[in-house]
């Protein structure tokens, strides 16, 4: 359960008052029926520098380490694609820089922002040749992906046949997610329940793609993705 936020194409100057618009939503975005507020059970950012995918996480609110916060984002200036992630946890006591998204995979340069839970992921490891004894539903969610992009080398097909396995073998509140390779700009919607709290709107400013869990301000144009369609930008 998390709030997430994609720029394509992000410039530090231009596109700061789109990330300063997000960051609130740590605290005041949308949780789902009898939930605590906010979501502050860690945050992360990923970004690509000369192609590479990298990524900054913790464990730790977003709101009380709001400097580091950005300083991260000063720091990056400006990348091909910008994702960041503010986690409300499913599960107890796993607040920690690990289990803080956006995960990143070296040899694929793909990183991976995941808002929902599988509850039965555990399903999933016979599926995956990676030992994973100590990831989350997420993590195994990201891994399912890598497993079927090693076979293929193909990102778009990896990631639907990920979502076929994981809706044979699991239950889930939602496998909602953004992600990248380091070009394109990946946007997908699925749910069984609230769907008005599992949302992803996209919106147009010039050349950058902005996608995000609610909609950041009323002068853009925002659409809501719909169910089970894959968005690549």
């Amino acid at each position: 359960m998390c709030r997430m936020l994609g720029i394509k194409n992000f410039i530090y100057p231009k596109h700061k008052h789109i990330v300063e618009k997000f960051f609130p939503f740590a605290e005041n975005g949308k949780v789902p029926p009898n939930s605590s507020k906010g979501h502050l059970d860690g945050w992360g950012i990923g970004w690509y520098k000369n192609g590479q995918a990298e990524n900054y996480r913790s464990g730790k609110s977003v709101v009380e380490e709001k400097e580091k916060f950005w300083n991260v984002i000063k720091t990056i200036s400006e990348t091909k694609i910008l994702i960041i992630h503010f986690r409300k946890s499913a599960w107890e006591n796993t607040n920690s820089e690990i289990h803080s998204h956006p995960f990143k995979d070296t040899k694929s340069q793909i990183i991976f922002a995941h808002n929902g839970t599988i509850f039965d992921y555990k399903n999933l490891l016979k599926y995956i040749t990676k030992d994973l004894k100590f990831c989350l539903d997420s993590e195994v969610y990201f891994n399912l992906i890598l497993e079927y992009y090693n076979r293929k080398n193909n990102l778009k097909e990896a990631f639907l046949d990920a979502v076929k396995i994981i809706e044979r073998n699991s239950n889930y509140t939602s496998l909602t997610c953004i992600f990248s390779e380091g070009k394109n700009l990946y946007c997908f919607r699925k749910f069984t329940k609230l769907p008005r709290y599992y949302t992803l709107y996209t919106a147009k400013i010039k050349n950058t793609q902005v996608v995000a869990s609610e909609p950041l301000n009323k002068q853009l144009s925002w659409k809501l993705l719909p169910q089970s369609k894959l968005e690549v930008f």
